[in-house]
């Protein structure tokens, strides 16, 4: 075996030649999976107030934060009004009114009533039935939150302003709540 010359196949001097298409083809459907995925992220930025701790002692308030509750309950022919304070004396009332025009326009003069005594009071939590149709629930949402051109203009407290009160415009409560959602 010594004697027997290998022989060697001769190398051609050209340089040899990429088959770069797989690599184009693979880059392309990354990009495109890239694309599509990218455009349904969405970062959300969250701005979350936490207290400091410090030495200073606590500035507790000089009035005491009475406020006034106020509950509509909606069932299928009837209205009920309910209202009570959050510390002592707690005075509870219930008042019931009929679900037709005059029972909901009665509900209304006694908003606005409470409304003129108790101007602080800017927030309504509404309960309905599943009996209730949509249409008297609006109705009543009508009789809670806004005053018809007949109704007087409510004088309502703002803390930031030192000037005294401030008409509240068309609104008679800005805040309704609906105290029963199911999901």
């Amino acid at each position: 075996m010594a004697g027997k010359k290998r022989k060697y196949k001769k190398v051609s001097s050209e340089t040899p030649e990429l088959n770069v298409m797989p690599f184009i083809d693979i880059f392309s459907m990354l990009n495109t999976f890239l694309l599509v995925s990218a455009s349904f992220i969405g970062l959300g930025i969250l701005e979350v107030q936490i207290p400091f701790f410090s030495n200073s002692p606590e500035v507790k308030d000089e009035e005491p934060s009475r406020s006034m509750s106020i509950k509509v309950e909606i069932e299928p022919e009837v209205i009920f009004l309910k209202t009570s304070w959050s510390e002592a004396p707690i005075n509870s009332t219930t008042e019931k009114y009929t679900l037709d025009p005059e029972g909901i326009e009665k509900l209304h003069q006694e908003l606005i009533k409470l409304r003129t005594n108790v101007p602080k009071t800017d927030k309504v939590t509404l309960f309905s039935d599943d009996d209730v149709k949509y249409d008297e629930m609006i109705l009543v949402l009508d009789a809670i939150k806004t005053l018809k051109e007949t109704d007087p203009d409510i004088p309502i407290e703002d803390e930031d302003s030192k000037s005294g009160p401030k008409v509240s415009g068309r609104f008679l409560y800005h805040k309704v709540t609906m105290g029963n959602v199911i999901l």
